[in-house]
């Protein structure tokens, strides 16, 4: 394992200077299990070329050889590797003041930028999306360099980089800045330097002193003696809670996106969920398998795969025998809003045979147009939720039965609405109620208003035995 004091150590031999901070960042970057150290592996995404597949190759295959602790290198290899280090380090600061620059503004929005990026909302940036994304704003990529940029962003080395990998690559490292992007104007940091200046100590080793100090109960929750009850596991738990929180933010903007995709097909005065459920229980069972789904979505001229439905009738099906009811379908459809709901409930079902029909026959073009994207986004935003559980089930220090019993504080079993927002407060991100009630949509199987240990696992966990890591189209002409 390499760390940063070894680093420095080596650099300083090597006649340059930098700071441990330095080269601290420069693991922190590169680390991709988050650990606090660089595996073999991960050394290798440094000195490795990304571009050169020729020379990753060669330099792959050739043998190793053993050096005892007392040999060096050769001098010219051992001086090239320190000048690597050193540019790998001077860049890599460069790029930091960037990352800063640009999440200080204003109207920084993380998943904005992503589809800024990701126009089509496919859930990833591959190499096609990324050559687009430079033309459009007159800028010419060579091949190479496109393909550097991927590698040096495609952090699980699947050809694309997902909205986790994204936020890798433009947030900051320093976590002082990196809170700035939730838009908390009396941010966690800012409150704790009232009391004392964390500049010399890394933020989060303050941050967990200060809330055991406090008795939060974010790192352990305190009994009248003074002692933690639930204990954390420090600071590995806590970059895992920040993942966990960033991937609800995350949820959410989805989920917000959908709500206002329904709004818009409950405002077609022509749509009703009755005779659009019809049309998918073509045999009046009062239930739709799967295979019913893909076919008449495939009718509607979209093309989602066997995995998108499963995950689509997955989200929905409450009792877990892989069908949807009619009251599982119109929860799929209908919004959210109260006042949208009512409009759509209240209209009657046409009096016609559907044996036969044809959507044009019972629809108007621009209620098909909406239907399409309300399913297109159904399915794209399951798709890239998978992909969100995929990464936090890599997360070796995420105990999502630790995090629970944190935000479960009454030891009740259950989560509220209230305490999860208390919780999201003492990490460092600021969610309102709305915001939250569309998380307990997903989490609240049992319709209780509360979230129990079985249905948090179930839905933080992935659910597809190969998860999907990108969104594939689901619109065969596009959206």
């Amino acid at each position: 394992m390499c760390i940063r004091d070894s680093i420095y150590t080596f650099l300083r031999e090597n006649k340059l200077r930098h700071t441990t901070e330095d080269c601290e960042q420069l693991i922190r970057r590169y680390d991709l299990d988050k650990d606090d150290h660089l595996s073999f592996s991960e050394f290798l995404r440094i000195v490795l070329p990304l571009a050169n597949k020729e020379l990753r190759t060669e330099t792959s295959r050739r043998k190793n050889y053993d050096i005892a602790v007392d040999e060096y290198l050769e001098t010219d290899i051992e001086t090239a590797l320190a000048r690597l280090l050193h540019r790998e380090i001077i860049e890599e600061g460069r790029v930091e003041e960037l990352r800063r620059t640009l999440c200080a503004r204003p109207d920084y929005d993380l998943m904005g930028l992503f589809y800024l990026v990701d126009e089509r909302r496919m859930g990833a940036i591959d190499f096609e999306v990324l050559k687009r994304f430079f033309a459009q704003h007159q800028m010419t990529m060579q091949v190479d360099d496109l393909v550097a940029i991927l590698r040096r962003l495609d952090r699980n080395e699947d050809g694309s980089v997902d909205p986790i990998e994204f936020l890798y690559a433009v947030n900051p490292i320093d976590e002082e800045f990196q809170y700035k992007i939730f838009g908390e104007e009396e941010s966690i940091i800012r409150r704790a330097r009232r009391t004392e200046d964390p500049s010399n100590v890394r933020y989060m080793d303050y941050l967990d002193r200060t809330r055991v100090e406090r008795g939060d109960r974010t790192v352990g929750r305190t009994t009248a003696t003074g002692t933690p009850r639930k204990k954390g596991k420090g600071k590995k738990l806590a970059k895992a809670i920040g993942e966990l929180l960033l991937v609800f933010k995350m949820i959410i903007r989805l989920e917000k996106e959908l709500e206002l995709v329904k709004e818009d097909l409950a405002l077609q005065p022509d749509f009703n969920l009755i005779d659009a459920f019809r049309m998918i229980d073509v045999k009046n069972r009062g239930f739709v398998q799967p295979s019913a789904i893909q076919r008449e979505l495939g009718r509607l001229g979209l093309s989602p795969s066997k995995e998108q439905v499963y995950l689509l009738v997955k989200r929905f099906n409450a009792v877990g025998d892989g069908r949807l009811l009619f009251v599982e379908f119109a929860e799929m459809i209908a919004p959210v809003s109260e006042e949208y709901y009512k409009k759509l409930t209240g209209r009657k079902a046409r009096a016609v045979d559907f044996a036969g029909c044809a959507w044009d026959d019972i629809f108007e073009v621009g209620t098909l147009d909406s239907l399409r994207k309300a399913f297109c986004t159904h399915i794209e935003n399951e798709t890239a939720i998978e992909a969100l559980r995929v990464r936090l089930a890599e997360l070796k220090s995420l105990d999502l039965t630790a995090i629970f019993e944190q935000v479960d504080e009454e030891d009740s079993g259950l989560i509220s609405l209230e305490a999860l927002k208390e919780y999201a407060e003492l990490n460092g991100f600021g969610f309102s109620k709305r915001d939250l009630s569309f998380l307990l949509l997903r989490f609240d199987r049992d319709k209780d208003a509360m979230i129990n240990l079985s249905e948090w696992i179930q839905e933080l966990s992935p659910k597809t035995a190969s998860a999907p890591r990108k969104a594939e189209k689901c619109a065969a002409s596009g959206r």
